[in-house]
């Protein structure tokens, strides 16, 4: 077990999700203001996670259809964005638990066997309504699923990020 490969794969997950944040306001920024009259803006930049994505989401949603794109186009987005959020928010909950949690290396024989991700937070299982635990053993390949996921969260916001350049009224010129 190679533990900077463990502690690598969660700095790559932070700052991959930093990145989408940012993209995230990008998109709000060029809504609210496509001709960068104040910059840099001031709005959405104090909203946790959460309200971000719900407030980024509203935006777009109400900024589409002046981008007089065909009904097929604009539905797609619609039915994306909206499957977009749902999967940040989803993301948003496990690096929550991710940068909460306490990392507990597990020794074997005088070894590092494995390193344990503890949240402290004990929750209730819905079913059973027993305690639950979220705890999970870390090694290379961890976070490989979430960084499958915010690689298509990436490039569906890029895409929709491109869309708006191109097709939102007054924006595009001087990017």
């Amino acid at each position: 077990m190679i533990e900077s490969e463990i502690y690598q794969r969660v700095g790559e997950f932070v700052v991959s999700f930093q990145w989408i944040e940012n993209k995230l306001r990008e998109i709000g920024w060029f809504i609210i203001d496509p001709e960068r009259k104040q910059w840099p803006p001031l709005e959405l930049r104090k909203l946790s996670n959460h309200d971000l994505i719900n407030e980024v989401q509203k935006l777009f949603i109400e900024a589409l259809p002046k981008c007089n794109l065909p009904t097929y186009l604009e539905e797609d987005f619609l039915k994306s964005f909206h499957k977009c959020a749902e999967e940040l928010h989803a993301l948003r909950k496990y690096r929550n638990r991710v940068l909460h949690s306490a990392y507990i290396e597990i020794k074997g024989g005088g070894e590092k066997v494995a390193i344990l991700r503890s949240n402290p937070i004990i929750g209730i299982d819905e079913n059973t309504e027993e305690y639950s635990f979220d705890q999970e053993s870390l090694g290379p390949d961890s976070f490989k699923e979430e960084m499958v996921k915010m690689a298509e969260v990436s490039l569906f916001l890029n895409r929709a990020f491109i869309q708006l350049v191109h097709q939102y009224p007054n924006g595009g010129s001087d990017l």
